[in-house]
């Protein structure tokens, strides 16, 4: 695991397993968050990655949240990301990417929405 990004497994509730993402996400950090989340992916679950604490967003990064969201999709699924942080919040408004990624502004919505 890189020094630069670590993950909080939070459990399943109900459909909806969450996972708190810390440090930087970028092009050498996002192929372990994309490997991170194939479990969920895998055994249908949605998916809820609270962002709080990512401190640094690259375009691999962003990358990685779309692509994980289509993976998801594909397979009946959902990606909700939670709490963005200030870093991660402006670089999709700035990319204008609210309408591909479902946004919540508090962990708890996404999981209450997510779980069922």
């Amino acid at each position: 695991m890189s020094e630069s990004l670590a993950f909080d497994d939070l459990g399943t509730h109900g459909r909806a397993e969450v996972i708190r993402v810390r440090g930087r996400l970028d092009a050498r950090t996002s192929p372990l968050l994309m490997e991170r989340c194939a479990g969920a992916r895998d055994a249908g679950r949605n998916l809820v990655l609270n962002l709080r604490h990512v401190t640094f967003l690259s375009s691999s990064g962003i990358g990685s949240l779309l692509a994980l969201t289509e993976e998801f999709r594909e397979r009946g699924s959902r990606v909700a990301l939670a709490e963005t942080s200030p870093t991660v919040r402006e670089a999709i408004e700035l990319l204008n990417l609210e309408e591909f990624l479902l946004l919540f502004d508090r962990e708890e919505e996404a999981v209450r929405e997510q779980a069922a």
